[in-house]
């Protein structure tokens, strides 16, 4: 039986990801998908190849494989009402993992237009920003930090959903923190921290500390120049309890770490002049400063060739950044 767009509106109506949506809502992008059945067994999408479609699952069930650069793989599976392929898709990148069908399909493909209707629809880019954090949780292991002070925190990468939690931590960033930090008087918008935290682990890349509950307490990306991808403009923020702690140094390392592996060969940095704590931790690394503003100064400093901590640290820092660079 040819299956009409009003059969097709009901069908997505009835999962949760669309839970918010109405009939209405629905039509344009029901207008846009093409039914799809498949067996156990099918491949779907495969990984390398160029991604030009996504997959929403109505019923049954796919198996998402990934095989990372050092040969260890990693399996999700998802099934019905799960969007597949959509990162590989919104990037314009090749595809990070295999899909092969495990329980028999049925479903719809969309292409890049459906997909920009499919992000439009309420609730639903939240949904898709949930999921994509745990995919990308599922094969991340966290590096513990130890402190001067004998505590512990964990490094990691920026995860999507990492703003809200930020907006709702009692870590507390005082103005004079955020004033260094943003170089104004203001605290960030959820705009800017969703611009700040879901980023695309290529051009802007971020590494956050949290707590051993997941509490954020500090951040450091890099941010790529769009005239030269070897140079990439480097910040910091550390929350006031834990600052001078060596939080700032060791994130500084971490960033080296990812440097290398992205292949970024130049930091540059724009820092409030009167910002010691920033200053202190670049000139550890060979800064040298000039002034670019009233109150500002600038520095640039190559990334070096030597490991930022011992062998077995940057190893695991290093392979951690690989593995969210290849995934994303």
């Amino acid at each position: 039986m040819v299956e009409t767009v009003d059969r097709r509106v009901e069908a997505l109506a009835r999962l949760d990801i669309f839970g918010q949506c109405d009939a209405q809502e629905l039509r344009p992008l029901a207008e846009r998908l093409q039914p799809l059945r498949a067996r156990s067994g099918e491949v779907l999408m495969r990984q390398g190849n160029p991604a030009d479609q996504f997959l929403i699952v109505f019923a049954g069930s796919v198996e998402i494989h990934r095989r990372s650069s050092d040969g260890e793989e990693f399996r999700i599976e998802a099934d019905s009402g799960r969007v597949v392929g959509e990162i590989a898709l919104l990037r314009s990148a090749k595809r990070s993992a295999t899909v092969t069908v495990t329980h028999d399909l049925t479903g719809w493909i969309g292409d890049g237009d459906a997909f920009d209707v499919l992000i439009e629809l309420p609730g639903v880019l939240d949904q898709l920003i949930r999921t994509a954090r745990q995919r990308l949780a599922g094969f991340i292991t966290p590096v513990a930090l130890q402190l001067k002070d004998g505590g512990h925190l964990l490094l990691r990468p920026s995860l999507p959903g990492d703003p809200a939690s930020i907006e709702n931590s009692h870590i507390t960033f005082s103005d004079e923190t955020l004033y260094r930090r943003f170089q104004g008087a203001r605290r960030p918008t959820p705009q800017l921290l969703r611009y700040l935290y879901e980023v695309d682990y290529v051009d802007h890349f971020v590494w956050v500390v949290v707590t051993t509950d997941g509490e954020p307490v500090a951040d450091a990306r890099f941010v790529r120049d769009e005239d030269n991808p070897k140079r990439a403009e480097i910040a910091f923020i550390v929350a006031d309890d834990y600052q001078g702690k060596g939080i700032g140094t060791f994130l500084m390392g971490a960033l080296w770490a990812a440097a290398r592996v992205a292949g970024v060969e130049v930091f540059h940095a724009r820092v409030l002049a009167h910002n010691s704590p920033m200053r202190a931790i670049l000139n550890h690394f060979g800064a040298q400063w000039r002034r670019d503003d009233l109150g500002v100064v600038v520095t640039e400093i190559e990334v070096p060739e030597a490991d930022p901590f011992d062998a077995e640290l940057t190893e695991r820092i290093e392979e951690m950044a690989r593995r969210v660079l290849e995934a994303f």
